[in-house]
């Protein structure tokens, strides 16, 4: 049985074989539009972006068949041994993160995750000696894969000495807020993320009477301005007093208002209890058409509704939420619209959602709000 030392050993190898293989033709025009669409660090040398870049292409870019690049060789190499091709498969899990030093354990460095808050037992294919350079309390900027119960360091390493504490919890804040679900690899902050959002949909509730409010495009600014309002309140009311005197005089966070739900006839805001908060311009005309079918023959309802299912930022949830108030309703618009006389929305309507909104079905759902870490949250409003 492999070890985790034999198998730190042959990783190296396996990388450079797995590296090798995306240089085949065939990934030339997924490495390129890949590449345009991935947000890289400004902050890093262009060899340190394409080595980060092409570590994610390699473990996480999903191809348009909807593998990735080392599901389709481990594929090829179905030689491999058991325990190669586990590890391989086990490298699409990746954690990226800003890592604090707090020691060596024999060969391996453990590190503290400024973004999740979990402690990593750390490998290095490169052998122990790469470690010499990440002393104790220094940070470590970097991606982590599986390797048996711990983790191998992939791809590029930027160190940070103790000196640039504040520099680097700062850019810990930035990514954390970017990317939520680095955060929530820790089960007690997605915990906590779902409590938060209970909380706030608790709220909007109470503020509104209800968890669906349409309004007029001129009313949603002022109205999420007074909803916002109305909740920093509370929030305030319930700190203690030493934090609530604190924050008093800060400014209330500006709601950032899209002009385009401005410019809509109307506006719908759904805070749901999975989703979060979400806003649908428009959507009075996709609520009259769920109502009465037989506006399709009108261009501007039907188009409005094709524009809804067409849309990859629309979620599946407007479908339900019209849909539940009559499904047989429902049922029949859909008949109408793909002209499929037997479509049933109890039957065929999550599959409908599964087909033209797939990419709200790849993960799981997670909060919309995100738990920082203490250490980092005085970080958040830095410039």
């Amino acid at each position: 049985m492999a070890t985790t030392v034999d198998l730190v050993a042959r990783s190296g190898d396996l990388k450079r074989e797995l590296v090798q293989y995306t240089q085949q033709p065939r990934y030339d025009r997924a490495l390129r539009e890949a590449l345009l669409a991935r947000d890289l660090p400004p902050t890093v040398s262009e060899e340190q972006q394409w080595i980060m870049f092409l570590d994610y292409f390699v473990l996480q870019h999903r191809l348009p068949n909807g593998k990735t690049v080392v599901e389709q060789f481990v594929a090829a190499h179905p030689d491999l041994p058991e325990a190669e091709r586990d590890l391989l498969l086990g490298w699409r899990d990746v954690v990226e993160g800003v890592f604090e030093v707090k020691r060596r354990d024999g060969d391996a460095l453990v590190v503290e995750n400024l973004i999740d808050d979990l402690t990593y037992r750390v490998y290095s294919n490169m052998g122990p000696a790469v470690f010499r350079r990440m002393p104790r309390r220094s940070f470590v900027i970097t991606r982590l894969v599986p390797i048996g119960a711990d983790w191998l360091i992939s791809g590029m390493t930027n160190v940070f000495p103790a000196g640039q504490r504040a520099h680097v919890h700062q850019a810990a804040a930035g990514v954390a807020l970017r990317n939520p679900a680095l955060i929530f690899r820790n089960p007690d902050k997605l915990a906590r993320g779902w409590e938060l959002q209970r909380a706030e949909r608790d709220r909007f509730v109470r503020f509104f009477g209800t968890d669906l409010v349409v309004l007029s495009g001129e009313q949603f600014a002022d109205q999420m301005r007074q909803y916002q309002e109305f909740s920093r309140k509370e929030i305030l009311a319930a700190l203690p007093e030493a934090d609530r005197t604190r924050r008093a005089d800060s400014p209330a966070p500006e709601f950032a208002t899209d002009p385009h739900l401005l410019e809509s006839e109307t506006v719908a805001i759904i805070f749901d209890e999975v989703e979060g908060l979400n806003f649908y311009a428009e959507f009075g005309l996709v609520e009259a058409v769920f109502a009465d079918p037989a506006l399709l023959r009108r261009r501007l309802y039907k188009q409005r509704l094709i524009d809804y299912l067409d849309d990859e930022s629309v979620s599946p949830l407007p479908f339900r939420r019209l849909a539940d108030r009559d499904l047989d309703r429902a049922s029949v618009l859909f008949q109408k619209l793909l002209r499929r006389p037997g479509f049933d929305w109890r039957r065929d309507g999550e599959e409908l959602l599964r087909e033209r909104k797939a990419s709200f079905f790849e993960r799981p759902p997670q909060p919309s709000f995100s738990p920082i870490s203490e250490h980092l949250a005085g970080y958040v409003s830095r410039g």
